[in-house]
């Protein structure tokens, strides 16, 4: 039977979600919370492709609070360092999708090992998995931070297999992020992709096995 691995971030749980704290915390407009969300959350991606193309290594959690201090400069923003980490928790805190204990519950249930494999340390993933309700429906949370480098690298999807105990082309993995997908692909595994906002294929990298609009649906396309 298949081993599931899904990502965390923007997939099972909203990073968008922050923006309630956010709010809270900065005492900005609406509009520019979403300006300093989608900023943080771009930083943060463009800041683990960077290291890993550098062959160098922070946690994520670092890398995650680099891109919020650079967000935060973007905008002019400069909270003191208390505000700034009641921000910077927020992503310890995220908002699950809906129908994402729905589809883990419903491949472990049909004998599928379901993990987490995503970019975070092991520290903040613990956290976030029990913080949102997610913990008690995954087998195993396997982190990028094992390898020291971060996803596409092929390093990071190789480990998993290997952490899971199966060969990498009898492992899944399930993301809404369609680089993400491509680099599995690239690596060996077969890929769900849950494109939520009905995007065109990416032009780098393999197709994805299953294609679906939203973690229930991606379901019966695994199992």
């Amino acid at each position: 039977m298949a081993a599931i691995c899904f990502d965390m971030y923007g997939t099972l749980c909203d990073t968008s979600s922050v923006t309630g704290t956010l709010g809270r915390e900065l005492d900005a407009s609406a509009a520019l919370v979403a300006e300093v969300d989608a900023t943080w959350r771009r930083r943060q991606l463009e800041y683990s492709f960077q290291l890993s193309l550098m062959d160098e290594y922070r946690t994520f959690w670092e890398v995650t609070a680099d891109a919020l201090d650079y967000a935060l400069a973007r905008y002019g923003l400069d909270p003191d360092q208390e505000t700034r980490e009641r921000a910077l928790s927020a992503y310890e805190d995220l908002t699950p999708y809906p129908g994402a204990t729905d589809a883990l519950s419903a491949l472990r249930e049909a004998g599928h090992t379901v993990a987490v494999l995503s970019n975070g340390n092991p520290e903040m993933l613990e956290t976030l998995a029990e913080n949102a309700g997610l913990a008690s429906h995954l087998d195993e949370i396997i982190s990028a931070d094992a390898v020291e480098t971060f996803k596409p690298a092929p390093a990071v999807y190789e480990n998993a297999a290997n952490e899971l105990g199966e060969p990498l082309e009898e492992c899944w993995l399930v993301t809404s992020n369609a680089w993400d997908a491509a680099g599995a692909g690239s690596a060996g595994m077969r890929t769900g992709w849950v494109n939520r906002n009905r995007d065109p294929h990416e032009r780098i990298g393999p197709a994805a096995t299953a294609t679906a609009r939203d973690l229930p649906g991606i379901v019966p396309e695994i199992r």
